[in-house]
């Protein structure tokens, strides 16, 4: 059975290898924070064999993704791959990850109105996971850890987000809101990454597969990944789950 490709372990628009290995899949979602010139190009070529899912926390250009185009770029970088024809049925954007304080709940608003305004109706939701490496870029970075020693947010903190996500599904219809492996968040439809959508779309059969991720992962186990790096990449992301 063929299976469906992912770039999960680096940036597509940063390592382009993915599109050498597209003949050998049945499809691929390609997962990137920023739609470069070149990238756009290899999208358009291959749209009809490729999902697109685009990350954007908000909090691009600042310490915390200090290489990652701002909100305003990537709004119109995306603006310009889909008046050249891009499908927005293809697209999912990903605000990944939220830091569920005040200031990070509001952050996340704001990217998913503006995306919605751009006629985005799919977005993707996940919260920040504190590893111990990641805590201590952030105290090297001189920024406050917002769960303290934890791991992860509290139940307060995820019940905060939760009541801003059902704010911004009442208030824009036809907006789907979706989760993976954060069982924490009722409010997102709990759907994987590579689910029903995207097996049916690339012509995949799931109804045997068995998932051998992280525990509550919900992606269909018949995936591969199409990038072959593991170390952080040059957008230098504070919460990179990669060591340094």
């Amino acid at each position: 059975m063929r299976k469906i490709g992912v770039t999960e372990q680096g940036d597509a628009a940063l390592d382009l290898s993915w599109g050498d290995k597209l003949g050998t899949v049945a499809g691929a979602i390609v997962i990137t924070k920023e739609l470069s010139p070149a990238f756009r190009e290899v999208l358009l070529v291959n749209q009809e064999r490729l999902m697109l899912h685009l990350s954007c926390t908000g909090y691009g250009g600042t310490v915390i993704e200090p290489n990652v185009p701002t909100l305003s770029q990537t709004l119109e970088q995306l603006d310009r791959l889909l008046q050249s024809g891009f499908p927005l049925e293809r697209l999912v954007v990903r605000v990944d990850p939220i830091i569920p304080t005040e200031k990070g709940i509001a952050t996340a608003k704001k990217v998913i109105e503006a995306m919605y305004r751009l006629g985005v109706r799919r977005i993707r939701v996940s919260v920040l996971d504190m590893y111990r490496h990641v805590q201590e870029r952030f105290q090297r970075a001189g920024l406050p850890l917002p769960y303290g020693n934890n791991f992860q947010a509290s139940t307060e903190q995820f019940k905060a987000l939760d009541q801003t996500l059902l704010l911004i599904v009442c208030e824009h219809p036809g907006l789907t809101i979706e989760s993976c492996s954060e069982p924490a968040l009722k409010i997102p439809e709990k759907a994987g990454c590579v689910g029903k959508y995207e097996c049916d779309l690339f012509g995949v059969d799931m109804t045997n597969s068995e998932n051998k991720q992280r525990k509550a992962c919900l992606c269909c186990g018949e995936k591969v990944e199409l990038l072959s790096i593991k170390h952080p990449c040059a957008h230098g992301c504070l919460y990179c789950y990669w060591r340094d």
